[in-house]
């Protein structure tokens, strides 16, 4: 059902926000001749490419061109004889300022008088100048604000990436994108900092206080991850909850799975359900945006445009495959638009796949005994502290013990021998004589034992990156009612299968992964009772496989009235359909197949069933799988409105506003299926469920206190800007503002700054965490003696949490200087403090600091022996529902340098740089615990990131280079706690490193042959071009996967083409 929008009163304080529309120079067009090579395209992208080509920036709103098709243009000429020739006979003329010389499109004012006749509907375009005179076209939209602006930058820092830029990354995933943007960043495993990420085999294993429950040498990959094949994004290391996403401008809804490497199960948003071949272009938000888009845009907003305006055909493919193996990437896609009468639209189509690779490919994860690498140094003798043998105890064939005996603990046919081996290739049971016999201690060892005398290398079990199938659909079509009213809708939907493999299944005579399996005499060839360790190759890897449905659809109205007024009316409704079954080991059952009644269904310990010609025993061990399932089902239904234009003329020029309001609800509901590890498991069915609808009204001014009209020198233009709003989801209420002023002193450079409050809302999966009591024994200092047993403890999801609040403070400079014609710099300082925020503290802590948690301990009553000793009564239970405590610090800066370089003798160049500096990061969670300094700590974004790279095109050619580099950690506490820094240990800093990305294209302009493959472009490309590995990190898999998945790969090569049909 639809809601209704109901919109709350909202307050009378308007706050203001940082909405900075001024203009930097827009620099004319030069009358000299150029090199041009444009292809026929779609208006938006060719004039992209002209600009690109002549120097010259030229602003054409999306809308006024929907639906246009340009023709090639190459040769040498003028840009506005370039520009002619693109837009010859399609109802656009060019036109120029007679001062500047700048050159604009508008409608063919012949063709204005009879708008019914044309075959596509070109709103005209408005032509007005700037402050300085350079020709602008009227308005366009800018994430960041809600008002439209006239100006190349907006109030908010803004990176906007096209398709074309995309596509020169060679990313072939949208989370594979972000994920190299400098200011995300994925290297936090667990934590509220945490973004689930696909290609790290530990995420969702642990969360801020829990491990797996595993013995501990087998590391923690012993199960399967808890979330396979999703993944999310964060801003500044503030984690998925912290980063708003958006598609196509409205919220997009959020996982029914919640982040399982998070106490709380914080919401994110899958980015997989989003095809990279459906995307026209990303605009990320780099500063908070609460106040103008809402809860959880505390560390920025991403804000994702599909494609759409498109017409014609185009198919396009990619292949990227890896030097050494494993983990091949294919996608092919097809968009097709059109454009009848009042009618345009458009349908993508995209399939993606990815091989899965293991462990045992790659050179740094295939050895799993560590213990000739030294990882780090022992902290009281400052000796070298060497890695662990992560195999596990017991390999393949089975390693035999004996119990019992005439002398204890030996074979009795077998005299003096305590242990034998299944000798490898043994195809049916062996005799006495043919075992192996094991004479001497297992390294480490002082006895003879089982344990550690053939150890399992897992890494062929073992998945770094899972495999991975998608497919996707999205439609966009309009209809043009008049010039004043558009009737929209865009449809989406996907699917993404995934699979994960873990370690394998194994049995083993004490501890270790499994429980003890004893053989009495009556079934082995010793006569006499042995116990027995193996793993259980044909039983195969734990595994995880997850499905996942996505569907969405908008529909709505848009129009004009009044001279600059416009709006939008939508409403959307979307779905996630999760279903993930995993595949674990169930040693309980194991010995019942050792002594089965009839032979036929007995498992036979004593033979190498690789071996050629041994039977195969698969059926018997699939009998100790369990298979525990997890179903779940988020919806997202909404209805929006908002409204933007001029209110009124200042002295500095015009007033603008924009309005609105929306009502979002959401629904999740989850149903888990675990199965108890015993003889004849248990099966246990959970289900929970959430809801909330969140109601919204927001209001924001722009207000020019000085511009053209009123100039001054240094005080070329001033502008303020006002923002509020306002959201109640029924537990809580919340208005936030944004104050913004921007400042252009002279021509070529704009100075600006904003404060806002923000806000983090739980997502509903938060509120779904079942309720557990467990009991313990815990410290009570204000009692003697202090251990008290029985505290019953109470955990789960807070039903009445008040919201994380932040404070977010941004300053920067942009600067164009006009000696040096192309070049733009920006300099950016992000301060973002986090307070208040949702977790869940240990017991211990909240007895330790009993005078911050009074409501959350039940004593009971003072008996008079703890009168007489001065003391309280004894607790008898602890609240361990989540709780709002707690603050983050994040203070960073970010650094961005765009040259085109002049003169195209040597074709036309473009450099770019990208850096982001982490100045401060702190985490203050812990009661009666000092803020935790998290600088050179994986647990916080590196000090610095860096992307460089540089563009060359000439005629049909084109080529690129990507260089990234990830700075260095002198602290891991954000990876395995196995590596983390101790009292007794202090490890190896994690390197910094650097990865070098070469592409190089060609567009067959008159086709492969003749006139078959016209327009079609090529590209070749070589990542990794140094084929750098990952730094060792002391994990079962070599490497730290948060921090360093882009090197799995080592040199990768890949082929992408686009092809016009």
């Amino acid at each position: 059902m639809t809601p209704v929008i109901s919109f709350p009163r909202l307050r009378n304080h308007y706050a203001l926000a940082a909405l900075c529309a001024l203009a930097l120079t827009l620099v004319s067009p030069a009358a000299e001749v150029k090199i041009f090579s444009i292809s026929a395209a779609p208006a938006t992208a060719a004039i992209k490419d002209f600009s690109r080509q002549s120097g010259s920036e030229v602003l054409v709103p999306t809308d006024a061109v929907a639906g246009i098709s340009t023709h090639a243009v190459a040769g040498d000429m003028t840009p506005r004889q370039a520009l002619e020739q693109m837009v010859a006979g399609t109802g656009l003329v060019v036109i120029e300022d007679e001062k500047t010389g700048a050159l604009g499109l508008r409608l063919n004012p012949a063709r204005e008088k009879n708008t019914e006749n044309r075959q596509t509907m070109v709103p005209t375009a408005k032509v007005t100048k700037s402050e300085t005179g350079a020709l602008k076209l009227d308005t366009y939209s800018v994430l960041g604000s809600r008002i439209r602006q006239t100006e190349t930058a907006g109030p908010s820092p803004v990176s906007s990436y096209d398709k074309e830029y995309i596509r020169a990354t060679g990313s072939m995933t949208l989370s594979d994108f972000l994920n190299q943007i400098p200011q995300t960043y994925a290297g936090i495993a667990s934590g509220r900092g945490s973004a689930p990420n696909e290609l790290n085999p530990e995420f969702g294993q642990r969360t801020e206080t829990s491990n797996p429950a595993f013995n501990l040498v087998l590391g923690s990959s012993a199960a399967p991850p808890g979330q396979t094949g999703v993944s999310g994004v964060s801003l500044r290391g503030l984690g998925s909850g912290s980063t708003l996403v958006l598609v196509d401008g409205r919220r997009a809804a959020q996982s029914g799975n919640g982040n399982r490497s998070t106490d709380t199960r914080q919401g994110f948003v899958d980015l997989n359900t989003i095809p990279l071949g459906m995307v026209d272009r990303i605009e990320v938000i780099t500063d908070g945006a609460s106040a103008i888009y809402g809860a959880d845009a505390v560390a920025g907003v991403i804000n994702i445009i599909l494609k759409k305006n498109f017409t014609g055909t185009e198919l396009s493919g990619g292949y990227k495959v890896s030097q050494h193996g494993g983990g091949a990437e294919r996608n092919v896609s097809v968009i097709s638009g059109f454009s009848y009468g009042k009618l345009s639209g458009s349908v993508a189509i995209e399939y993606y796949d990815r091989e899965e690779l293991k462990a045992s490919q790659r050179s740094f994860s295939k050895n799993q005994n560590h213990t000739g690498i030294q990882a780090g140094t022992l902290t009281a003798t400052g000796l070298p502290k060497y890695g662990v043998d992560w195999r596990l105890n017991w390999g393949f064939p089975a390693v035999i013990q004996a119990s019992g005996g005439t002398v204890s603990g030996n074979f009795n046919a077998l005299p003096g021998v305590r242990v034998v081996m299944v000798p490898v290739g043994a195809t049916s049971t062996p005799t006495l004589a043919q075992f192996q016999t094991v004479l001497t201690p297992a390294p480490g060892a002082t006895l003879v034992n089982a344990s550690q005398q053939r150890r399992a290398n897992t890494a062929e079990f073992l998945a770094l990156i899972p495999e991975s199938k998608r497919k996707g659909l999205s439609g966009n079509f309009n209809y043009r009612v008049n010039d004043h009213l558009d009737v929209f809708t865009s449809l989406r939907t996907s699917e993404t299968r995934s699979f994960y493999t873990a370690q394998p299944g194994a049995n083993s005579i004490t501890g270790g992964f499994g429980s003890a399996v004893t053989l009495p005499a009556a079934y082995n060839p010793f006569n006499q009772n042995v116990t027995i360790g193996m793993i259980l190759p044909e039983w195969g890897a734990q595994s995880q496989r997850v499905r996942t449905l996505a569907d969405a659809i908008t529909a709505g109205l848009r129009g004009k009235f009044g001279q600059t007024w416009e709006w939008e009316l939508g409403t959307n409704w979307e779905e996630q359909k999760v279903r993930q079954i995993s595949r674990n080991f169930n040693p309980a059952p194991f010995a019942a197949l050792l002594i089965a009644a009839d032979p036929a269904q007995r498992f036979n310990p004593f033979i190498d069933s690789s071996a050629p010609g041994a039977p195969s025993q698969a059926a018997l061990l699939e009998t100790l799988a369990l298979y525990p399932s997890l179903a779940s089902v988020s919806k997202q239904m909404g209805l929006d409105f908002s409204a933007n234009g001029n209110l009124v003329d200042l002295w500095g020029g015009s007033m603008k506003m924009a309005f609105g309001g929306s009502n979002l609800k959401g629904e999740m509901q989850s149903t888990a299926v675990n199965y108890s590890s015993v003889l004849i498991p248990v099966a246990t069915m959970t289900t929970v469920t959430g809801e909330q609808t969140t109601k919204a009204m927001f209001a924001e001014l722009s207000v020019p206190i000085v511009g053209k009209p009123n100039a001054q020198p240094l005080l070329r233009r001033l502008d303020l800007n006002l923002a509020e709003r306002y959201e109640d989801n029924g537990r809580f209420s919340k208005t936030v503002p944004k104050y913004g002023v921007s400042w252009t002193p002279v021509q070529s450079l704009l100075v600006r700054a904003n404060w806002s409050e923000g806000f983090r809302a739980p997502g509903i999966t938060e509120y779904m965490v079942a309720p557990s009591i467990v009991t313990s024994t815990l410290l009570d200092p204000r009692r003697t003696p202090t251990s008290t047993t029985g505290i019953v403890e109470s955990r789960g999801s807070n039903l009445n949490p008040r919201p994380e609040l932040s404070e977010n403070t941004f300053a920067g400079i942009v600067y164009e200087p006009s000696w040096v014609k192309g070049l733009s710099l920006q300099v950016n300082y992000y301060d973002t403090v986090q307070r208040d925020v949702l977790q869940l503290i240990t017991a211990q802590s909240i007895i330790n600091n009993e005078a911050l948690f009074t409501d959350r301990i039940t004593r009971a009553a003072a008996t008079p022996a703890d009168t007489a000793l001065n003391q309280p009564g004894q607790i008898t239970a602890i609240s361990r529902i989540f709780v709002n405590f707690g603050q983050v610090v994040n203070r960073s800066m970010d650094f961005v340098a765009d040259y085109r370089l002049p003169g195209e003798q040597l074709g036309r160049w473009r450099l770019n740089l990208a850096a982001s500096r982490t100045l401060e990061a702190t985490r203050q969670l812990a009661p009666g615990q000092p803020a935790v300094i998290l600088e050179d700590d994986t647990a916080a974004p590196p000090k610095w990131r860096i992307n460089a790279a540089v563009f060359w095109s000439k005629g049909d050619w084109n080529a690129s280079a990507f260089v990234s580099y990830l700075d260095g950690f002198t602290v891991n506490s954000a990876g395995s706690n196995l590596v983390a820094n101790s009292t007794a240990v202090t490890f190896f800093p994690t390197p910094s490193i650097t990865k070098l990305d070469l592409r190089g294209g060609y567009e067959f302009r008159k086709g492969l042959w003749r006139s078959y493959g016209k327009g079609l472009r090529v590209t070749l490309g070589v990542n990794n071009v140094f084929d750098q590995e990952p730094p060792f990190s002391d994990t079962v898999w070599g490497f730290n996967a948060g921090l360093h998945s882009q090197f799995i790969l080592g040199r990768s090569y890949e082929f992408a083409f686009i092809l016009p049909l």
